[in-house]
């Protein structure tokens, strides 16, 4: 556990980067920092390895003071990963991955086997091990940085804005790859955003700072939306909190899915006995989208599809189930089970009968 106790940063000018900073970043879980700029959530988050030290109070790892310990020991067990990934520019990929456990006496052999796991890790192969950074794109060579970071296997993992220096889309993957990661290695994560809707994505809980480097709030995501500690906090998470609340409640069995009919590429639409809006499904029943019967003339051709609607699954949240109705042609939302076969699909009106039910009952105990 990271732990800090009426932690305060003052520079010799008299400005305070931190103020009386006090919460617990949980082992095994992942703690984003969040807020506007110049709020001293990463002065804060460098104070754990000492890059930056406190004026007063203690920040502390598993409960020893982070001050008693060397601070090269200190960083040699906190992996840290930066924007725009850092790498060495004249070294490949796998030698950039294998550096800090080279550099501790590791063998090349043992140093680089491990390497390329890593990269496997985070989603690239072994065609990658041999290029330079200039050959990656960036989300490609933040992938190597996380990679790096994780080479010695440190229990503590820093981030300072990992993502933020690619497209969208790339950062959406990367998002979920680290997602998925995570939820592999276990490592007890502090990340830097200033992005709340990243913040509210990743973290296990997130905590958000004010100007002046006070914290406003620490809390769960989900908490977070539904109970903002004062105006700041609420104006900070913004709009919409009701609707990106449902993100985290799990979709259950009680939300009733339809049965849908459904087509493959290539199938007769006189053969069809249904409505005029049908499920195009692939060879293993994964749904493709819609394709309204009444346009297609001797077969069904993947042009005709529709795919403008999201498909939920059935594991997934409220917001997916919502979601996907709500972008659905039909109104009707696909729902994909386990290997993401299709189980049926759901209205908006029953998500939210659904929702008022469980609010009702909540009331009712």
């Amino acid at each position: 556990m990271i732990t800090f106790e009426h932690v305060s940063k003052v520079y010799p000018d008299g400005t305070h980067a931190v103020h009386d900073l006090t919460f617990d970043a949980p082992n095994g879980r992942l703690t984003v920092l969040v807020g506007p700029s110049g709020c001293g959530k990463t002065t804060s988050m460098r104070m754990i390895n000492r890059l930056i030290d406190p004026t007063e109070g203690v920040v502390s790892l598993d409960g020893q003071d982070t001050r008693s310990v060397d601070a090269i020991d200190l960083r040699r067990k906190i992996g840290y990963v930066i924007q725009s990934a850092g790498l060495f520019p004249h070294r490949t990929v796998v030698d950039n991955v294998a550096a800090l456990p080279r550099l501790l006496g590791a063998g090349k052999k043992e140093a680089r086997s491990r390497a390329l796991e890593l990269l496997a890790k985070v989603g690239l192969d072994e065609r990658y091990a041999r290029r330079y950074p200039y050959q990656l794109s960036g989300g490609q060579q933040q992938r190597v940085g996380v990679a790096r970071a994780l080479a010695t296997d440190p229990p503590f993992l820093l981030m300072d804005e990992p993502f933020s220096a690619v497209d969208p889309v790339v950062r959406t993957q990367l998002q979920d790859s680290f997602l998925q990661l995570q939820r592999d290695i276990g490592k007890t994560i502090v990340m830097v955003t200033h992005d709340i809707d990243e913040a509210l994505k990743l973290g296990d809980q997130v905590a958000v700072f004010r100007e002046g480097g006070t914290l406003a709030q620490v809390a769960t995501p989900a908490e977070l939306l539904a109970h903002p500690a004062d105006a700041f906090v609420a104006d900070f998470v913004g709009a919409s909190r009701g609707y990106r609340a449902l993100g985290f409640v799990e979709a259950t069995a009680t939300v009733e899915l339809a049965d849908e009919v459904t087509v493959r590429v290539g199938a007769r639409p006189a053969d069809v006995v249904g409505d005029a809006w049908c499920v195009v499904v692939d060879d293993a029943d994964a749904p493709l989208g819609w394709v309204d019967l009444r346009a297609a003339r001797d077969v069904v051709e993947e042009r005709q599809i529709d795919f403008s609607g999201t498909v939920a699954r059935a594991d997934g949240s409220l917001r997916d189930l919502l979601d996907a109705a709500l972008s659905s042609p039909t109104g009707r939302g696909l729902v994909a089970g386990p290997g993401g076969r299709l189980r049926g699909s759901v209205t908006a009106d029953e998500v939210l009968r659904h929702i008022a039910r469980e609010r009702e009952a909540g009331v009712a105990s």
